[in-house]
């Protein structure tokens, strides 16, 4: 499952899985378990837990999950190449954008919150990123906004979440290195 390939794909995948979520909510939430410092397979119960009742995933969908989950970790870890991506649709509709932003952010912190059960003990910078991100979850708009104002705004914001899932993925795996990939 490319997300940022092709969302529609990954959304119709989700859809006849009878997942009810979008791909940008699958990516934020699988986002925030590896940023948490999830990198073994516990991640698997808690996807099952809160995008499905319970259920597992169908074997061919969770093959497609697991290789996203990895790579997930693998752009994550890589910090030199800055590789990692947010799982959002492509340019288009900049406010089905903001709406798959929001909704990566949402799920994100769920995951995030998941994998580190003591995040609101964190302190400084991580403290301030939190903080940030609960702002960005909760972004609206107004349909007479400018398009193209709105495009700008949100390629800074996806710019700066990008930068923080490799903040928190480094900070949390620092703390747990027994949780780090390795490659």
């Amino acid at each position: 499952m490319n997300i940022q390939q092709d969302y529609q794909a990954a959304a119709r995948q989700l859809a006849q899985a009878q997942i009810a979520m979008t791909p940008a909510e699958l990516h934020g939430f699988l986002t925030g378990l590896a940023s948490g410092g999830i990198s073994d397979q516990s991640w698997q119960p808690l996807l099952y837990q809160f995008t499905n009742d319970d259920h597992a995933y169908p074997t061919a969908l969770l093959n497609q999950v697991s290789a996203l989950y990895q790579q997930i970790l693998q752009q994550l870890a890589d910090k030199e190449n800055f590789s990692f991506e947010l799982g959002l649709p492509e340019q288009g509709d900049a406010f089905a954008r903001a709406d798959a932003v929001s909704e990566w952010t949402n799920h994100f912190l769920l995951g995030l919150a998941l994998a580190q059960p003591q995040l609101d003990k964190e302190r400084g910078d991580i403290a301030e990123a939190i903080g940030d991100l609960q702002e960005i979850a909760q972004l609206g708009y107004d349909p007479e906004d400018d398009k193209e104002e709105l495009n700008f705004a949100l390629e800074e914001i996806i710019e700066y979440e990008r930068t923080i899932a490799v903040l928190f993925y480094t900070h949390f795996v620092a703390k747990n290195p027994q949780n780090s990939v390795l490659h």
